[in-house]
C-alpha cells in the first residue's frame, strides 16, 4: 500500500478537515474512524470523476484503489448533517453522487467538483442552497458553554445527526489524540493516563478496535 496523503485545516465552522490523496499503486486503504462523514471526489485514470457521500463510522473499512487515483475529500464537523437525508449514513455505506463534466448533482442542486484549495467556497454554496444543516446541540457539546439540554436530549441529537452515539464519538475522538501522541513520540504509559484509559492495554485494546492497528504499527492511521 503507497498513497501520499495531504491535509489542512479549515477556518470554516462546518468543515473539520480537507484531505488530498494520490495512489503511487493499486492497494487497500484501510478507512479510519474520525468523526466525520465525508464528500469525496476520486478521479480514476482513464475513467473520470466519481463523487460519493460517506458516513460516520466506529471501525474501519477497508477501500481498494488503483495506481494513478487521485481524491479530495471534504469532512464536515460531527454538528454538520445534510438536510434532505431521511437516514443518516453510517459504516460502509456510500451514496453516489451524478456527476456531468466540471459539476456535481446533490437533491437536484448543481455545484462544482469539489478540489482541494476551494472547499469553503463549495461548503458555502452547499449551505445557501439548504442542503447542509447545523445541530447547535452538538456544536457546542463539547464547548465551554453547552447549549442547555438533558443528557439524554443531548445523546439523541447526537444520534440523530451523526448516527452514532455521543459515547462512540468521545471513543473515537480519545483514540485519535492517542494516536496522534504515540506518532508524535510521547510514552504509551503517560499518554494511558492522560486520556483516562484505564491502563496501557486498554488503550491499546481500544485504538485496535477503533483504528484497526496495534500502536506498533500506526503509519496506517492517517486521518488523525
Amino acid at each position: 500500500m503507497v498513497q501520499k496523503h495531504t491535509s489542512r485545516s479549515s477556518a470554516h465552522a462546518w468543515i473539520d478537515t480537507v484531505w488530498q490523496t494520490v495512489c503511487l499503486s493499486d492497494g487497500i486503504y484501510k478507512a479510519t474512524p474520525d468523526g466525520s462523514w465525508d464528500l469525496i471526489r476520486s478521479v480514476t485514470p482513464g475513467k473520470g470523476s466519481v463523487v460519493f457521500l460517506s458516513g460516520q463510522a466506529t471501525e474501519p473499512v477497508d477501500v481498494p484503489y488503483v495506481e494513478g487515483e487521485h481524491s479530495v475529500v471534504i469532512s464536515f464537523a460531527a454538528h454538520v448533517y445534510l438536510a434532505r437525508d431521511k437516514e443518516v449514513r453510517t459504516g460502509a455505506a456510500v451514496r453516489f453522487l451524478d456527476v456531468e463534466e466540471d459539476e456535481f448533482s446533490l437533491d437536484g442542486v448543481k455545484l462544482p467538483l469539489p478540489t482541494f484549495l476551494h472547499a469553503e467556497s463549495l461548503v458555502d454554496e452547499m449551505i445557501a442552497a439548504g442542503l447542509l444543516a447545523s445541530d447547535d446541540v452538538v456544536a457546542r457539546a463539547f464547548t465551554e458553554k453547552p447549549k442547555a439540554a438533558s443528557k439524554r436530549s443531548v445523546q439523541q441529537h447526537f444520534k440523530n445527526t451523526t448516527g452514532i452515539t455521543q459515547k462512540d464519538f468521545q471513543l473515537i475522538r480519545r483514540a485519535q489524540e492517542a494516536v496522534r501522541r504515540l506518532k508524535a513520540g510521547d510514552s504509551a504509559a503517560a499518554v494511558a493516563f492522560d486520556l483516562g484509559y484505564t491502563d496501557q492495554p486498554h488503550m491499546i485494546k481500544s485504538i485496535k478496535k477503533i483504528m484497526g492497528s496495534l500502536p506498533s504499527n500506526l503509519d496506517a492511521v492517517h486521518k488523525i
